[in-house]
């Protein structure tokens, strides 16, 4: 059986760390929000702009320009949530069939007998329409990746910030 070894250690400070600690809550979640902040306008400095509104596919340009940030949540359970919601008439949210693609469908008229549509080619009717589907496009992730060292930058400010303040209560 190994033999065993008993010892103490006395240890000072413990307790001024205990209160740095308490008192660094409300530094914390300053420094949460502030950094939250800086990476949101980051991704998207202003409505509709930035690297995320830069990467977006542009159609029509509705959802390049619905792209913006919030901060959502308590003081005890911060968020950054960066949307795009744009919608199609039917209101549905179209960046998450950009983002994630479509299944080939079919397309029926909605309270009409046909679907009829022009091109150059003349004047077309249908009762139905296949549609091939689209490939996902997952161009947030691109940006997010491209964005991560300077995200990672803002988070180890926000973690110094802490730190310093534990350490000095400053």
């Amino acid at each position: 059986m190994p033999e065993v070894y008993k010892m103490s250690v006395e240890v000072n400070g413990l307790e001024e760390l205990r209160q740095r600690m308490k008192l660094a809550a409300p530094q914390l979640r300053i420094a949460l929000n502030d950094g939250l902040r800086e990476i949101g306008t980051l991704i998207v400095p202003s409505k509709g702009t930035g690297p995320l509104a830069d990467a977006t596919p542009v159609k029509t340009g509705k959802l390049r320009r619905s792209s913006f940030y919030r901060i959502t949540g308590g003081i005890h359970d911060q968020m950054l949530s960066v949307m795009q919601p744009a919608k199609t008439e039917a209101g549905e949210f179209y960046g998450h069939f950009v983002r994630g693609g479509t299944k080939a469908h079919i397309i029926k008229p909605r309270n009409k007998k046909s679907l009829h549509w022009t091109n150059d080619k003349g004047s077309f009717f249908a009762t139905v329409v296949y549609h091939p589907g689209t490939q996902p496009n997952p161009y947030h992730l691109a940006v997010l990746s491209s964005l991560m060292p300077a995200i990672n930058e803002i988070v180890g400010r926000m973690m110094a910030r802490v730190a310093r303040f534990i350490a000095t209560g400053q």
